[in-house]
């Protein structure tokens, strides 16, 4: 069961899909951060099947400053069509302060929907990743992060969540497809480096023979094993990391 709010965020009214018991104070929130082709059926499904084993998820539209814009053709995008062009655009405004700003005004919404001593999870997918690994930053309320395909968790340059990973307690769980031009091995060992230098409780898992994308049931990427395989994983790091935690 799915229903819909707005909350305000820095550049306007973000809509956010909730799954789950949404009155119940005492469950844990998971915040899912989504993919680049925005919330949609193929998303709504991987938030109810979490929210099945007892959290409340909630799946903010990260371009909500763009709208009414029209979605991303999974065909379009992976073909070069005009649709790569508009997710430039979409993109180009999420720099790392906007990241910030967006996650913070989502973690102050969620303190207000839980009782004391009740923990966050955020996991993320493609774009959302960094989202995630943000949130674990900005509260030590997120007792869990988990990122799956993602991109831009280590650039070489400029400002970064794995800069400020010291003093972070929560677990993190990095699921990177085997083949994804868009997560390289360098790139991976600076958040590996960063991860360790900070003696953060971590994973970095490798799902070799799958693409970046590989989670989502409506892109052409989609792997089923590699899906089953990613939704175990991330159902065993909740149940630890939330039930540890609390």
């Amino acid at each position: 069961m799915r229903a819909d709010v707005e909350v305000e965020f820095s550049r306007g009214a973000c809509p956010i899909h909730v799954f789950g018991d949404q009155n119940d104070r005492d469950l844990p929130i998971v915040l899912m951060f989504m993919d680049a082709f925005g919330p949609r059926n193929a998303l709504f499904s991987v938030a109810e099947s979490v929210a099945a084993q007892g959290y409340r998820v909630l799946l903010p539209d990260l371009f909500y400053e763009h709208r009414p814009y029209r979605s991303l053709d999974p065909q379009s995008l992976f073909s070069g069509g005009e649709d790569r062009q508009r997710l430039g655009i979409l993109l180009g405004t999420l720099t790392q302060q906007a990241v910030d700003e967006d996650v913070a005004a989502l973690l102050a919404y969620c303190q207000g929907q839980l009782d004391d001593g009740v923990p966050l999870a955020a996991i993320g997918y493609c774009m959302g990743g960094r989202y995630a690994l943000t949130a674990a930053t900005l509260s030590a309320n997120v007792a869990v992060v988990a990122s799956f395909h993602a991109s831009t968790l280590a650039p070489e340059e400029g400002d970064s969540p794995h800069r400020r990973l010291a003093g972070v307690k929560a677990r993190i769980y990095i699921g990177v497809a085997g083949i994804d031009p868009s997560f390289g091995a360098e790139e991976e060992g600076r958040l590996a480096k960063a991860l360790r230098e900070a003696g953060t409780d971590h994973i970095i898992e490798t799902y070799a023979g799958v693409a970046h994308g590989f989670v989502m049931a409506d892109l052409p990427v989609y792997n089923v094993e590699g899906a089953a395989r990613h939704l175990l994983r991330l159902n065993e790091l909740l149940r630890f990391g939330l039930l540890h935690s609390s």
